[in-house]
């Protein structure tokens, strides 16, 4: 057999597979289900009312086929839909695609989402209730762990001289706001936490060119391309979807205009979850830029940097494409 001979035969082994794992009604379901997000296995089997062990079959056979990825946080395996449609799994994505294309006949559609929505609504919970028992207390709590003077000058690094204005995503109490100010006109802060905004507004009540917003980051009420600037500073790993914030922050961003990330690196800190609340215990420069590019950003620079504590930080420059943003609709 040739080389070619083989190749073909590879493809079309891994066609035939991938049709095969999404032949069950289950697995069916569990693509829907991905498709609003990434999920472990006992979420999974939550929202399905099956055993484990029978939920994690079908992922299995789902993994091996190529038509859904995992990723370890911790103790944890999330599954998710591959963001990007790649030569090894073009087939999958666009099964996927094409699956997703007819979501009002999928099985059991309806009360799937409405579990779905009722898991991501705890963890926003969780996530606010920890952040509203923290507010007044959350500037001694971030030098706690990582002192935000550490990153702070790169973030200002990343964002253009000039801005009309710039967007704070989970601000908080405000703590970036006067380093943002030097940089634009006006500084407009979201965050979901009403106690944390409460902290906000007591130090910049009289900062005219400071706007204070209580708005989940998955729906910002803001216009298309009204900002010059997107900055999301140690926000992503409290956020539940951070795929579907990105797909904001585009829709929000004036064609060319800056995002600027800083996150954690990746890491096995366990406790972050129960101390701090953390969703993702980190993450990859390579998942973020494969969620910046699914959501229509370019990646100008990525630096990661050391700090006096056991944690990496990643900071991460992005400019928004030309052409139409993209926005999730489930």
């Amino acid at each position: 057999m040739t080389t070619i001979e083989k190749t073909k035969a590879m493809q079309a082994k891994a066609i035939l597979n991938a049709l095969k794992s999404v032949s069950d009604e289950t697995r069916i379901r569990i693509i829907n289900i991905l498709s609003f997000g990434s999920f472990n296995v006992n979420e999974i089997t939550e929202v399905l009312g099956m055993g484990q062990s029978r939920i994690s079959r079908h992922l299995k056979i789902l993994h091996d086929a190529g038509i859904l990825q995992s990723h370890r946080e911790g103790t944890w395996v999330y599954y998710k839909l591959p963001e990007e449609s790649t030569s090894a799994n073009e087939f999958a994505f666009d099964i996927n695609q094409l699956i997703l294309s007819h979501k009002e006949d999928l099985p059991h559609r309806e009360i799937d989402q409405q579990k779905v929505a009722i898991l991501l609504k705890n963890r926003e919970d969780k996530s606010n209730r920890y952040f509203n028992k923290v507010g007044k207390n959350w500037d001694r709590i971030q030098e706690e762990v990582l002192n935000p003077d550490i990153y702070r000058n790169q973030i200002l690094s990343f964002i253009p001289a000039k801005s009309e204005t710039i967007l704070d995503l989970g601000c908080g109490p405000g703590g970036l706001f006067p380093y943002l100010l030097k940089k634009s006109k006006q500084v407009i802060g979201i965050d979901s936490s009403e106690k944390m905004l409460e902290e906000a507004r007591k130090t910049f009540s009289t900062q005219k060119r400071v706007k204070i917003v209580e708005a989940p980051l998955e729906n910002l009420p803001f216009k298309a391309n009204s900002a010059d600037a997107v900055v999301a500073s140690m926000v992503l790993h409290h956020i539940s979807n951070p795929p579907l914030v990105l797909q904001e922050a585009n829709r929000v961003l004036k064609n060319k205009g800056s995002l600027c990330i800083v996150d954690l690196k990746k890491h096995d800190k366990e406790f972050m979850r129960d101390t701090y609340a953390d969703l993702w215990l980190g993450f990859n420069p390579d998942l973020l830029t494969e969620w910046l590019r699914a959501a229509n950003f370019e990646v100008k620079e990525i630096i990661e940097q050391e700090t006096h504590s056991y944690f990496k930080i990643i900071a991460i420059k992005a400019t928004k494409k030309g052409g139409h943003h993209v926005r999730n609709n489930n």
